[in-house]
C-alpha cells in the first residue's frame, strides 16, 4: 500500500474571465483511490490579473489515502468563475459577500452530497476501478448543485489519474485558458501529489 496526498498549492491568474475585473474562481471536482472517497468543493477565490492565491488549508487536500500496489486515484476538477452567489459558497462567515445571510450547514451538506452521487456511481458499474470521466460526471451532477454550476462560467475541466507509484513528491500544473470568444481568460492551478 503506498499513501498518497494531492494537495493544492495556488492558483495563478495571468486573465481573469471577467472582463470588468475579478473572477471568483472555485473548484468542483472528486478524487477516488483504494478506499477513499473524496469530493471537491472551495469556496470562490477573488483573484484578478496577474495575481496568485492560495485556497484554505482546510479545502487544499483534494485527496488523502492508501492506495493498493498498481492502482490509480482517479477522478477530475471542473473550474468555475462564480457569477451568482451560493449558500454553500463561503463557509466561514455569517453573511456573504454581497451581505446576504447564509445557512453554513449547506456547504457540508453540499460536500455530502457530492460524495454520496460519487459513490452511487461507482457502485453504478460494479466496480472500484471507475473512469475518471465518471466519478468527475457524477460529482458535479450531484443533487443540489448542478443548478448552481450551470448559473456560472465553466474556465474548465480535467480527468485526473494518479499512480500509486512514482516519485515521492512530483508537482504538476493543469493550465484554463481559451482564447477564443469575446470572454478569455488564462489560469494555472499547481498541486502537488505526495507518495509515502
Amino acid at each position: 500500500m503506498t499513501k498518497v496526498k494531492v494537495e493544492l498549492i495556488d492558483v495563478y491568474c495571468r486573465d481573469t474571465e471577467d472582463v470588468t475585473g475579478a473572477d471568483d474562481f472555485y473548484l468542483v471536482g472528486g478524487l477516488v483511490g483504494g478506499k477513499t472517497t473524496k469530493a471537491i468543493l472551495t469556496t470562490p477565490i477573488k483573484i484578478n490579473d496577474k495575481q496568485r492565491k492560495s485556497f484554505k488549508p482546510d479545502q487544499a487536500i483534494l485527496f488523502e489515502g492508501e492506495i493498493p500496489e498498481g492502482q490509480s486515484v482517479k477522478g477530475g476538477l471542473k473550474a468555475y468563475d462564480e457569477d451568482f452567489t451560493k449558500n454553500w459558497a463561503e463557509a466561514d462567515r455569517s453573511k456573504n459577500r454581497y451581505g446576504e445571510t447564509v445557512n453554513w450547514a449547506k456547504y457540508g451538506e453540499t460536500v455530502k452530497k457530492i460524495s454520496s452521487a460519487i459513490s452511487g456511481a461507482i457502485a453504478a458499474t460494479g466496480s472500484q476501478e471507475a473512469v475518471a470521466g465518471t466519478i468527475l460526471s457524477a460529482a458535479t451532477t450531484a443533487e443540489g448543485i448542478l443548478d448552481s454550476l450551470k448559473k456560472d462560467d465553466l474556465l474548465g475541466s480535467t480527468e485526473l489519474e494518479i499512480s500509486s507509484t512514482g516519485p515521492s513528491h512530483e508537482e504538476r500544473a493543469w493550465k484554463i485558458s481559451t482564447t477564443a470568444g469575446w470572454s478569455t481568460w488564462d489560469y494555472t492551478l499547481t498541486y502537488r501529489i505526495t507518495r509515502s
